[in-house]
This record gives C-alpha cells, sequence and structure tokens, in this order.
C-alpha cells in the first residue's frame, strides 16, 4: 500500500469496489439482457379484438421447483381398497401405512377413487379440503401422447434424455421436450408482458433461486433476490451514532463516485453500467417490500430436535414470505404481472426415502400453508396462483430403501382462481406391469406439461391464438380451437 494513501481512503475505496463486485455476482442476473424488446407486436395489449379478461389484469405466478425428482406417488395415495391394496403391493416396503394418510374429503375421481395424503401433510391436507388447492395427476413432459405400444415398438417421438435429472428439469422449465433450448416458458411471458421494459424497470420474472431457465427468455431474464430481499449496498441508514453516520456518507460518497466515473476500457464499463442498475434496483426493491409487514407467524425449524432440518429446508419458509411481499409490493413496483421462482433442492432420494421425504414434504406442507395465509392477510390471493412440480416421479418398486428415477407424476396448483378440491387428470393404477407402467413402475404420463403452461399462459392473459406460438408441442395435445381449457383446473 502507498504510504500516500491514507487507511481511511483504503478502506472506502475497496470497501465500494468489493461491493460492486458482490452485487454483479449475486444481484443482477437480469442485468444480461440490457437492451429493449420494442417489437410492438409482441404485446396484444391495445389490440382490440382480444377477448382474454386477464391480458390487462395483476397476475402472479409462482413456480415452485422440487428439484430431484419428488416421489409424488407417496405424496398423494389412493385409499379406496381395490386402488390403495395395488399402491400397498408394489410399492412394499416404501408403502405408507393407510390408517396414517389424511383423508381428502368430498372428492371421488371418474374410476371411484378416494384419495389421501402423506401424514406430514396436514396443512395441504386443509388446502385441499377448504378448496384452495387442487393437485393435476400423472403430468410430464411429452412430445406426442404415448402409450406404452408405442413406447416398446420405439413408434413415437419421446423427450430427449428421459428419466435424466439435467434433461427432464430442464424440459419441465421449457415445455419443449424434443429440444434442448434455455428458452423458458416464464421468460417468454416477460417477453411478451413487459416487452417495452425501460432499463431502470424491474424484471417481472423475479427468482429466489439465482439464474433459472424457466425465466430466461429471448429478450428478458431474471432478478434474483434471497430470503432476505435484495442485494446491493447495505449500511446502517439512520443512527443516532455520529461515527456510524459519518462512516454511512462516506462509503456511499465513495460507492457512488465509482459508479458515475467514466471508463474508456469497455469490458470495464459494461461492469459498472450492470453494476449501476443493480444498485438502483436493489434500492427500489428494498424500499418498497421493506413497507410490506406480515402477521401471519411462518413455521420455524430452529428449534425442532425430533428431526434434522437443513439450511435449504429451514431458508424455504422465508423465501415465500419474501415473495407474499413481493407481490403486496407489486403495484408500487410497477410491476402488474410477475412471475417467481423457487428451486427446493435434495428429492433425489435414491435411498432414506421414508425419511427424508416426511421431513422434506412437512416443509413444502407448511410453507404452502403459510403462503395462502399470508397471501390472504395482505388481500393478494385473488391475483395469485401456485404451481409445485419435480423433474419426475420416481419408481413405484423400491430399490432397498429408496427409489429410482421415473416419469409422469403429481403436481400442485393453488390459488383462489382453481377450482380447488379436485385431482385433475387421470390417476393411474399403480398395479406393476399395468398398461401404463414400462418397466419397474415407471409411469407413462397421461398429461403433458404443455396443457398445464397453456392453461396458466391462458389465466396470465395470453390469446388461445397465441399458445401455439409459446408451446410447439401443444398442438399434439390440444387444440386451441376448443372452447374448453386444456386440464380445467381454473375456475
Amino acid at each position: 500500500m502507498s504510504e500516500k494513501l491514507t487507511r481511511r481512503e483504503f478502506i472506502k475505496n475497496s470497501t465500494a469496489m468489493a461491493i460492486s463486485a458482490s452485487m454483479f455476482l449475486h444481484g443482477c442476473g437480469e442485468a444480461g439482457s440490457l437492451s429493449i424488446n420494442t417489437n410492438s407486436n409482441s404485446n396484444t395489449n391495445n389490440n382490440p379484438s382480444n377477448s382474454n379478461n386477464n391480458i390487462n389484469a395483476n397476475k402472479s405466478l409462482v413456480y415452485v421447483m422440487l428439484a430431484g425428482g419428488n416421489d409424488s406417488f407417496n405424496m398423494l395415495v389412493p385409499t379406496n381398497t381395490n386402488s390403495y391394496n395395488e399402491y400397498q403391493s408394489s410399492r412394499s416396503n416404501l408403502a405408507i401405512a393407510k390408517n396414517t394418510l389424511l383423508p381428502l374429503n368430498n372428492f371421488t375421481d371418474s374410476n371411484a377413487k378416494t384419495f389421501g395424503l402423506h401424514p406430514s401433510m396436514a396443512k395441504v391436507q386443509n388446502l385441499f379440503n377448504t378448496k384452495k388447492l387442487s393437485f393435476i395427476s400423472n403430468i410430464a413432459p411429452l412430445v406426442k401422447p404415448t402409450n406404452k405400444t408405442s413406447f416398446n415398438n420405439n413408434s413415437v417421438e419421446l423427450p430427449l434424455g428421459l428419466m435424466s435429472h439435467s434433461d427432464q428439469i430442464k424440459h419441465w422449465q421449457t415445455s419443449i421436450a424434443n429440444e434442448r433450448t434455455n428458452i423458458g416458458v416464464l421468460g417468454k411471458f416477460a417477453d411478451k408482458f413487459q416487452a417495452n421494459k425501460a432499463n431502470n424497470q424491474i424484471s417481472m420474472n423475479i427468482s429466489l433461486s439465482g439464474t433459472n431457465i424457466s425465466q430466461n427468455g429471448n429478450s428478458s431474464k431474471e432478478y434474483s433476490v434471497t430470503k432476505d430481499g435484495s442485494i446491493g449496498l447495505l449500511v446502517k441508514e439512520s443512527s443516532s451514532n455520529p461515527a456510524i453516520t459519518q462512516l454511512n456518507n462516506a462509503l456511499l460518497s465513495s460507492f457512488n463516485t465509482v459508479l458515475n466515473k467514466s471508463y474508456s476500457d469497455s469490458f470495464e464499463d459494461t461492469y459498472m453500467e450492470t453494476t449501476r442498475y443493480a444498485q438502483t434496483h436493489h434500492e427500489k426493491f428494498k424500499a418498497e417490500v421493506n413497507k410490506v409487514n406480515i402477521a401471519h407467524t411462518y413455521v420455524n425449524y430452529d428449534n425442532r430436535s425430533d428431526i434434522k432440518f437443513t439450511s435449504t429446508d429451514k431458508s424455504i419458509p422465508e423465501q415465500f414470505k419474501m415473495i407474499a411481499k413481493s407481490i403486496k409490493a407489486a403495484s408500487d413496483l410497477n410491476l402488474p404481472k410477475q412471475t417467481f421462482f423457487i428451486e427446493y433442492y435434495g428429492w433425489d432420494h435414491h435411498d432414506e426415502l421414508l425419511n427424508n421425504h416426511k421431513r422434506m414434504l412437512e416443509v413444502l406442507s407448511n410453507a404452502l400453508g403459510d403462503f395462502q395465509a399470508s397471501l390472504e392477510e395482505l388481500g393478494v390471493d385473488d391475483k395469485t396462483l401456485t404451481v409445485v412440480a419435480s423433474d419426475f416421479a420416481r419408481t413405484l418398486t423400491s430399490n432397498g430403501n429408496g427409489t429410482d428415477h421415473g416419469w409422469g407424476g403429481n403436481a400442485i396448483i393453488m390459488g383462489k382462481d382453481i377450482k380447488g378440491g379436485e385431482v385433475f387428470g387421470e390417476y393411474p393404477s399403480l398395479a406393476l406391469d399395468s398398461s401404463v407402467d414400462i418397466g419397474g413402475g415407471v409411469i407413462i404420463p397421461s398429461l403433458s406439461t404443455d396443457e398445464m403452461f397453456a392453461e396458466l399462459a391462458l389465466w396470465f392473459g395470453y390469446e388461445k391464438n397465441e399458445l401455439d406460438t409459446i408451446l410447439p408441442n401443444l398442438k399434439n395435445f390440444y387444440s386451441t380451437a376448443s372452447t374448453d381449457n386444456p386440464i380445467g383446473f381454473l375456475s
């Protein structure tokens, strides 16, 4: 260090530069897209021929990805005698005892099946029974409708990398199972509904899990926050201590000097431009979200001694709470439409399935219940839908202490605008060697992700005649000329 550089100057300059680097790495995923899409044809808000009343409505879509492969046939279990007996036989040592399953009331499907939930999902049971939550059964990425004969004969195009984590979790985010693309469905939503985003406006796609494919569009990126909020320069903004006030002023002054300086090197200039955007967005996001208070108490796992909860488990409630605050602050953030993304890791239960699954389903169930309660408290439950999915379900057969990779499984849909208290789609036979079992209890899906995303897109504000553009394989499963919705979960 030069003797002419005082200790105070060194602290000021190095701190500001360190904060700049920190924000670049953690706080500004969206800053990779600095150009503005000015193609007015991609935004149909002013088209008088549009008939979807949701086009200009405020909407918030929350997408929760259970990364690793949720064993969802142990999450949603048939309870009528014949179906449960098939389940118990196939699942052997992994079957959940029937008398411990939480009953789902007032619903019987078209095949006379009744259902219960994993015993750790009491809050989801309450949401279902009060018609705020439903399930979408036997859904997964598909290219074309597939049955056991066409699968065995190789006469139908199958998803690339079937039963591969990296491919299937990507297909769940892009809904183009015959391509390996990095353009996600929610990214396309932002391309349309935030086509003319100003550079100083926060992206409508907000991620609690950093960079992700789902929210990556052709001209849009996610805005990354954490369970504690946005990332930026953090100081004690008000203090009765003059020394703290002086330090704050010194930090801010030094930081602004770095930000506002002109740089001749193109890389340095781009880097600092990115950092300026990150700090501007951080200040706006923090100011508006911090105004929101939630009285509802989320479950806290720090004092639990009966089960060892991981740091990931413990962060999930706080991530949902941050989303609730962000939805409430949407109008102040000038974000009439928003999407949110959470990736909850750790569902690849090749062993210790029963204990690990019990713990994680409890965390998920509590988080969904607390999240819905806080949305109602804040008065924004009428503009929010939550979807919970996973890369795939798992084999019905046990590998001894766990399960292996599967295909079709059960997803969750929650919100005021859905038909609650139902199981949509056709819950499959869980008997081994059935007409939908391609070996070891790997179930062929009867619904495609295209159908689910198409219905979500309609709720979000798309016209039916636009659906084939964002979901190129949808035509294999659903005609946009139909007067019915693809699955029918919207009320």
